[in-house]
């Protein structure tokens, strides 16, 4: 694959170089940037709220219940 994509690069014979002290990043690189960080936020909000909702009791279940049982699950696994 990397064969292909090197000889359709050496066929195209456009070697120009790049003066790296007039190449800088754009607008719409800072826009991709943006929108990635946006994501990354609103994917931890979603984490942080199924964490909460997974942490809290089910129905049908008592607090007190659930956190002896946590407890009696943690005890088993530290001494497997």
């Amino acid at each position: 694959m990397y064969e292909l994509a090197s000889a359709v690069l050496v066929a195209a014979g456009d070697r120009r170089e790049l003066d790296p002290n007039i190449v800088r990043p754009g607008w719409v690189a800072l826009g991709i940037f943006v929108l990635m960080a946006i994501s990354l936020a609103l994917l931890m909000w979603s984490f942080a709220r199924v964490s909460r909702r997974a942490r809290a009791p089910w129905d049908g279940e008592d607090a007190e219940a659930s956190d002896e049982s946590a407890a009696d699950r943690a005890t088993a696994d530290r001494d497997a």
